[in-house]
């Protein structure tokens, strides 16, 4: 099959005339980037079907990746799902970054009698896959970085074309981590392996006058239970028995076939992870959370185990570092996963917090990843986003698992 199979310029023009997306001259930019590497992967493939075009040339070509950063909301995910449209599915994959973490972990952890684990994981993704797409791309542990770094070494070796989005540029990446001068070498990878192209036109397009539909509310705890009711009203069963999620039980308020209520305590405390966020997006299409609180705990200093975070830490205790934390930051990562979970699989969610969205997190670690989830739990509170049917079932569940490509991973929660 082609790897090529459309134009993203004839994509986006597309959307532009059937009045889908107000033409942005920055994102035309971004385009016109995107549809080069196209045309490149498409004279890369030309090439090697035909074996002696590829002697005469002697030197394979090489197709720079692309490395889209900016604010949130400027439509980087947008243009990126759009760039994969333009690829034969069977021959890239697209996830986000935090999600390829997760399983290159349990990669490690699976292959860890290879001589070397992670040359051999990127062999079998390169195997797999020409192209490479990681949304929301964040480097926030050092072992991560190094790991990180390897890897990449390995899959622009083989060839592998790597897409990718940020909210910050390849110079801020990691900026004041521990030990940053490591990384600082695969920031030049980066740089000489990837078109670095920012995007940021002053507009965050989930800000725009989006139609209300209210999903948000401040310490109203009946306005759920209305909802619930409403989303409820056709099912005759409703369970208030736990759900299991990764083959662990976790406590709800009731849950009926496609809609699920949760305290916020039982969904994102404790011993959670991305993995529990996974499974529940790819299963119900509306989750109710209730009492959200105000994640500002007193900030503190304390020393950590890199690797530590939300599950990763069986595979990557690295030694230890030094954080400015507050008692509430674990759970406020933990609440970043689920609105990622959710909003990309487009499943509706009702909440009852606090305080307004914009007051629930004042500490300074999270403070970057935070302004995404305040961006998309706008545009998750509106008629336009509710209005959109969720994902199947079926496309949910095979969204999840294309997630892992390369095995199906046990849970690790932390």
């Amino acid at each position: 099959m082609t790897l090529v199979i459309h134009s993203i310029e004839q994509q986006y023009q597309h959307l532009s005339k059937r009045a889908q997306l107000t033409p942005d001259p920055a994102q035309v930019e971004i385009v016109q980037r995107l549809q080069q590497c196209l045309d490149q992967l498409q004279q890369r493939e030309y090439t090697h079907k035909r074996k002696w075009l590829t002697t005469w040339l002697k030197q394979p070509i090489s197709v720079p990746g692309v490395y889209i950063w900016g604010p949130v909301g400027r439509g980087k995910t947008m243009l990126m799902d759009l760039f994969c449209q333009c690829l034969a599915p069977e021959k890239h994959i697209r996830l986000h970054f935090h999600r390829f973490m997760v399983m290159i972990h349990q990669q490690l952890f699976i292959h860890a009698g290879e001589p070397d684990p992670l040359t051999y994981i990127a062999s079998e993704l390169s195997r797999k896959y020409s192209v490479i797409c990681f949304d929301e791309f964040f480097i926030s542990d050092i072992g991560d970085a190094m790991l990180l770094g390897r890897l990449y070494r390995a899959l622009f070796a083989q060839g592998v074309v790597i897409i990718s989005t940020s909210n910050t540029e390849p110079e801020q990446l990691y900026a004041d981590g521990l030990h940053r001068d490591r990384f600082l070498p695969s920031i030049e990878m980066i740089k000489h392996a990837m078109h670095i192209t920012p995007l940021d036109n002053g507009n965050d397009h989930r800000l725009r006058d989006l139609p209300p539909s209210q999903a948000y509310f401040v310490q109203d705890n009946n306005a759920l239970q209305k909802i619930y009711t409403r989303l409820t009203r056709h099912y005759s069963d409703q369970i208030t028995k736990p759900v299991t999620l990764c083959k662990r039980k976790i406590n709800c308020i009731a849950r009926s076939e496609d809609v699920i209520w949760f305290e916020f305590s039982d969904l994102c405390e404790g011993p959670r992870s991305a993995r529990d966020y996974i499974e529940l997006a790819s299963t119900y299409a509306h989750v109710c959370l209730s009492n959200v609180p105000r994640f500002q705990g007193q900030s503190r200093e304390q020393i950590k185990a890199r690797g530590t975070e939300d599950s990763v830490g069986a595979f990557n205790t690295t030694g230890l570092r030094q954080v400015v934390q507050n008692n509430h930051d674990d759970p406020a990562r933990r609440f970043i996963s689920l609105i990622d979970e959710l909003y990309d699989c487009r499943v509706n969610l009702y909440i009852n917090a606090e305080d307004i969205a914009e007051q629930l997190y004042k500490g300074e670690l999270l403070k970057e990843p935070f302004k995404r989830t305040l961006s998309r739990l706008h545009e998750m509170s509106s008629a336009d986003y509710q209005t959109t049917p969720p994902d199947s079932l079926n496309e949910r569940k095979d969204y999840s698992s294309s997630q892992h490509p390369m095995s199906s991973l046990d849970h690790d929660p932390v």
